[in-house]
C-alpha cells in the first residue's frame, strides 16, 4: 500500500512539472493581486493623498487665518500654537513622503518605462504640488535626493532649493506632456485620473498656475517679476471649466469629503467674525456679499422668525453671526453660531450639509477665481491698475458662479436660492466692492481673494497672511493681537510662520537632523519662511 501511495505521489509531481508550468515561480503569482499595474491605475489613490493632506492639515491653517475657530475658549491652535507629541498639523508632511511619495516615484519610472510621458508629465507635477504644498506649510523640508534610499535618517533642504525643485518639475512636467512621440493615451486616463480625466492640456494649465503660486508668493523679493506671474496666469485656468477638483462619492465615511457631516470632523468649528465682516457690509461698507447666504450659515434671528418665502428669499433677514478668535460661541438666542453645517448640534450621516461642507462635494485644489486674483496682485504691484481691476472682477464673478455650482438650494430655513444674474450685477456695480480702476487698493484685492478661497485655500491664504505679515492694513480688522501674556502657545510674542514637521517620524526618529534647523525649540513655528522674507 505505501508503495502504492509513493507511485502516486510522483506521477502526480510529474504530470504538475510537464503540464502546469514551466517556471516554479508561477506558483507565487495570483492573477487577481498583480504585483505589477499600470502606472496609471495609481494615479486615482494618489490624487486622494492630495485632498487628505490639505484637508486634515486646513482645519489648523483655517484657525491660523481666521475662517473657522473652536467653539470654546482656550483651543492651542485658535491661539497659534501647536499640540505637542503629536500628528496634528502633519498630515501635508505624511501624505508628501508617505501616502503620495514613493507611489509617485513608482508611477513615474513605470510610466518613463513605458514612453507614456502623459503619465510622466503628471507625476511630475503633482510631484511638485506636493513640494509647494509642503514646503508652504513646513518650510524647510526633506532632502529629495536623500528619499527613498537605505538611509534611516535624512537632512533638510532650504526653503529656497524647494520652491526651485518645484519650477524644475513644473517645466519638465510641461515639456513631457507636450511630446508628441511615445503611446500617450487620453483614453487609457480617463476614469483613472479624477481631476482632468486625463486631459493634458487642462493639467498643462494646471502647472502654470502652480508656477504663478510659486512665483507670486516671492513679491518681497528682488528678483521678483510681476510680467512672468501674469505670464503664467495668462497660460493657466482659462475658465471654471479649468479648476482643478478631487471628487468623492460620500457613500461610506471612506468615500466622503472629509469635511462633510458623515466624516464629523467639524463638529466644534464656527465661522469666525472676520469673515462675517468681510462680507456683511462692515469691510466693504454696505455692500451685503450675496454670497453670504450661500456659504456661511445663518444663526436664529429674523431670518427664523420671520423668514423669507421660498419664492422670494432675503438674504437680508437672515443673522450672521461669526466667533471671534478665543472665545465661547453663544449657545443659545439670536446669537448662537452654528456649526459649518448649519447645524447647531453634531451632525448625523444624512445632514445635508452647505457649500463644501457637504459628503459628496468636489474638493478644489486650484480654481479658475484664484488664478485671476494672482492676476490682479501681479498686475497691481507692476503699476498697471486696469489690468489689476478688470482680473479682479472676474475673479469674483468667477468666485460667485463656483458658489453657484456648490449651493445646497432649500425651501426651509435657512430658505437658499442659487445668486441671480441680476444680485451678481448689483453686487459688482458697487463702488465699494468694485471701484475705478484709480481707486483700486491691493487690500480689495486680497480679502475679494481671501472670501473666494473660504472653505479650501486655507493653504494659499496663510501664505498671503504671511507675504503680506498680517498686515490689517491688507486684511482690514483682522485680529492680530500680538500673542502675550502666555495666551499664545510658545510664541514669545510672534505671530505664527510654520507648521512643525510631523511629530512621529522627525521628532522621533529625525531629531539630530531637525535640530540643525532648530526644529527642536519651542518657537519653531514662528520662525519666518524664506519666501515671505524681503
Amino acid at each position: 500500500m505505501k508503495n502504492f501511495i509513493k507511485k502516486i505521489m510522483v506521477a502526480g509531481m510529474v504530470i504538475l512539472s510537464a503540464t502546469a508550468c514551466e517556471d516554479i515561480t508561477d506558483l507565487n503569482v495570483n492573477p487577481s493581486f498583480p504585483t505589477e499595474v499600470s502606472p496609471s491605475n495609481l494615479l486615482a489613490p494618489i490624487q486622494q493623498q492630495m485632498a487628505r493632506g490639505l484637508q486634515w492639515d486646513s482645519r489648523f491653517i483655517g484657525q491660523y487665518v481666521q475662517y473657522q475657530s473652536w467653539s470654546t475658549r482656550g483651543n492651542v491652535w485658535d491661539q497659534q500654537g501647536y499640540v505637542r507629541n503629536s500628528d496634528a498639523g502633519g498630515e501635508i508632511w505624511r501624505s508628501a513622503y508617505f501616502g503620495i511619495g514613493l507611489n509617485l516615484v513608482n508611477m513615474q519610472t513605470a510610466a518613463e518605462e513605458e514612453q507614456r510621458y502623459d503619465v510622466v508629465g503628471i507625476s511630475k507635477v503633482i510631484g511638485a504640488w506636493s513640494w509647494q504644498t509642503t514646503t508652504d506649510a513646513s518650510g524647510d523640508i526633506l532632502d529629495f535626493d536623500q528619499l527613498y534610499t537605505k538611509r534611516l535618517t535624512f537632512d533638510y533642504i532650504p526653503q529656497e532649493r524647494a520652491y526651485e525643485e518645484v519650477v524644475r518639475l513644473l517645466k519638465e512636467g510641461i515639456a513631457d506632456m507636450e511630446r508628441t512621440d511615445g503611446v500617450s493615451s487620453q483614453t487609457a486616463l480617463a476614469g483613472k485620473d479624477q481631476i482632468y480625466n486625463g486631459d493634458k492640456a487642462k493639467w498643462i494649465k494646471f502647472a502654470y498656475g502652480l508656477l504663478a503660486r510659486n512665483a507670486n508668493n516671492q513679491i518681497n523679493k528682488a528678483a521678483y517679476n510681476p510680467d512672468q506671474v501674469i505670464e503664467y496666469c495668462n497660460k493657466s485656468l482659462a475658465s471654471g471649466a479649468d479648476d482643478a477638483l478631487i471628487r468623492f462619492d460620500g457613500v461610506i465615511a471612506d468615500n466622503a469629503n472629509f469635511y462633510g457631516p458623515l466624516r464629523g470632523n467639524l463638529t466644534n468649528y464656527r465661522q469666525t467674525d472676520f469673515i462675517v465682516r468681510a462680507m456683511n457690509g462692515t469691510i466693504f461698507t454696505g455692500a451685503i456679499d450675496p454670497r453670504i447666504g450661500r456659504i456661511l450659515a445663518p444663526s436664529v434671528g429674523a431670518s427664523e422668525t420671520a423668514p423669507a418665502s421660498a419664492a422670494n428669499p432675503d438674504p437680508s433677514k437672515y443673522t450672521f453671526n461669526g466667533n471671534p478668535i478665543n472665545t465661547t460661541a453663544a449657545t443659545s438666542g439670536t446669537a448662537r453660531i452654528p456649526n459649518l453645517w448649519g447645524t447647531f448640534v453634531a451632525p448625523t450621516p444624512t445632514t445635508t450639509g452647505r457649500y463644501l461642507f457637504r459628503n459628496n462635494v468636489s474638493f478644489p485644489i486650484m480654481t479658475y477665481a484664484e488664478i485671476q486674483f494672482i492676476k490682479a496682485e501681479a498686475a497691481f504691484i507692476k503699476g498697471d491698475k486696469a489690468m489689476a481691476l478688470e482680473a479682479y472682477r472676474k475673479g469674483i464673478d468667477a468666485s460667485i458662479d463656483f458658489v453657484n455650482k456648490n449651493t445646497v438650494v432649500s425651501t426651509t430655513f435657512p430658505i437658499t436660492t442659487l445668486i441671480t444674474p441680476a444680485e451678481k450685477s448689483a453686487f459688482l456695480s458697487k463702488p465699494a466692492v468694485v471701484p475705478a480702476a484709480a481707486d483700486l487698493t491691493i487690500s480689495k484685492i486680497m480679502l475679494q481673494k481671501y472670501i473666494a478661497l473660504f472653505g479650501f485655500g486655507a493653504m494659499e491664504t496663510w501664505c498671503d497672511f504671511r507675504k503680506y505679515k498680517y498686515d490689517p492694513a491688507v486684511y482690514t480688522t483682522l485680529n492680530t493681537t500680538p500673542p502675550i501674556d502666555g495666551l499664545f502657545i510658545d510664541n514669545n510674542g510672534k505671530l505664527v510662520q510654520r507648521l512643525r514637521p510631523r511629530y512621529n517620524s522627525e521628532y522621533v526618529w529625525n531629531l539630530e537632523a531637525l535640530k540643525k534647523i532648530g526644529g527642536d525649540l519651542n518657537d519653531y513655528h514662528t520662525v519666518e519662511m524664506w519666501f515671505s522674507k524681503n
